[in-house]
């Protein structure tokens, strides 16, 4: 799933292995004990301290989201009504994401885990809001045209990508193993309510004050993310410098390691199927949603945003069902649930007029529902699977199998849609969502259990 994505960490300052956490936490706890201090009351104070320290980057985050779903409803919308993209160049423009990952993801796996995390995630925000500002800059000055604004796409997705991985290697340095569950919700929590309030924010921005004016609220919100992450108060090591005359290890064998991890990794490896499978489908409803709605259903931005917040709305809802479902039933949670939730999802593609807009914005409230239990339940066994070293590389592996789907899907949906309809490109990617997850019940998936995480 492509939200999978973007939460937490394992817990690596705290973590040097996957028992790094249980046994700091030990020492510290024999200690405190011989002083008359309870093990609960040490741990409840760590646990104080550790969140307070996620709090900032936490804010940051909930900014930038909202601005990022303000971006994906803004540029799209741009393509179809301003520069009047055929169906097929949407597509291309919705797979650029998955095409960073496909062309450059593994390298960036390997080079963030050759950097500290915190100047990586400043950087790239910062150049995520510069970038940005320059789609309305090339409108005004009547200039941008669909080939420079999947240009600009392509390169606002890599530097996204980077920010990613690293933020996946960053968390650790936070947040204790003990509150990676805690961590991750919160995030994709965060996230859903930004699926909710940006969209809709979207369509009103553009309906009334135009699409540059929202493309600037989103060029806003990195800022906040760069400000939010340099605030935490987390001492990041330096990395190791080679010593003189010895040769740099080749990152291709950085690469190497994080995949032969990934192989002897049986559950991780089906994960890492199933989301790449799944995304083949997901990303064909995405390419044919806006056409659909705006074309063929005569509905406006508003609609379609709404539509969109449908899906935040959704998963604001699957962030509080997970973190009641916690650890113990984790095959409910990768599964089950997922499941259910697709089933809603086939909604989408019927109805005419306002119709179209509540059975689509049903299917994809149902969706955001299954996608964050989804997201938030694998998210924490890999992170608990992997060594702290390792986190960049592990990411990018998972994130190029996930997104090399979306690509296929992006460009598929959009030519299927030109040579069909947009509703037969629903039909097919609404369908097909489900039918991998069905599939995906035949796999330990569905019977994973909390000891899977240790």
């Amino acid at each position: 799933m492509s939200t999978d994505a973007g939460s937490g960490a394992t817990a690596g300052a705290d973590t040097g292995s996957r028992t790094g956490t249980e046994t700091g936490t030990k020492a510290g706890t024999d200690t405190e004990s011989g002083s008359g201090v309870s093990p609960g009351s040490v741990r409840d104070a760590e646990h104080a301290i550790a969140k307070r320290r996620f709090t900032s980057m936490w804010i940051g985050e909930g900014v930038s989201a909202v601005g990022a779903r303000i971006t994906a409803v803004a540029v799209p919308l741009l393509a179809v009504t301003t520069l009047r993209a055929p169906d097929w160049q949407v597509g291309a423009l919705v797979a650029t994401e998955g095409a960073c990952y496909l062309l450059l993801g593994l390298h960036a796996g390997a080079w963030v885990d050759r950097r500290r995390r915190r100047p990586v995630l400043v950087a790239t925000s910062l150049a995520r809001a510069a970038l940005l500002a320059l789609v309305p800059v090339t409108l005004a000055l009547d200039v941008l045209s669909m080939p420079l604004l999947i240009g600009l796409s392509f390169a606002l997705a890599a530097l996204t990508m980077v920010f990613d991985l690293a933020l996946f290697a960053f968390v650790p340095l936070v947040l204790p193993r003990t509150l990676l569950t805690w961590g991750n919700s919160r995030l994709n929590g965060t996230d859903s309510v930004a699926r909710a309030a940006g969209p809709a924010l979207a369509g009103a921005l553009i309906r009334f004050t135009g699409t540059p004016l929202a493309l600037a609220v989103s060029a806003a919100g990195y800022l906040v993310s760069a400000l939010g992450v340099r605030l935490v108060p987390v001492r990041e090591e330096p990395k190791p410098r080679r010593a003189d005359g010895q040769p740099r290890r080749p990152m291709r064998r950085d690469i190497l390691d994080g995949l032969l991890f990934l192989r002897g990794e049986r559950l991780l490896l089906h994960l890492s199927v199933l989301s790449c499978l799944y995304n083949v489908f997901a990303t064909v409803v995405l390419a044919a949603l806006v056409p659909h709605l705006v074309r063929d259903r005569g509905l406006g931005p508003t609609a379609v945003g709404l539509v969109f917040a449908a899906a935040g709305l959704g998963g604001v809802v699957g962030a509080v069902l997970v973190g009641r479902l916690g650890g113990r039933a984790l095959g409910t949670s990768l599964w089950t649930w997922p499941t259910v939730a697709l089933i809603g999802g086939l909604a989408v593609p019927w109805g005419h007029g306002a119709t179209a807009a509540l059975c689509a914005g049903f299917a994809f409230f149902s969706v955001g529902v299954g996608e964050v239990v989804y997201n938030t339940a694998a998210t924490t066994l890999r992170q608990s699977r992997t060594p702290a070293d390792m986190l960049g590389r592990l990411r990018s592996a998972l994130r190029t199998a996930s997104f090399s789907g979306g690509v296929l899907g992006g460009l598929g949906g959009g030519f299927l849609a030109g040579a069909t309809s947009a509703q037969t490109a629903l039909v097919v990617g609404s369908a097909g969502s489900l039918l991998v997850f069905l599939v995906a019940g035949l796999t330990p998936v569905r019977t994973a259990t909390a000891d899977d995480t240790d």
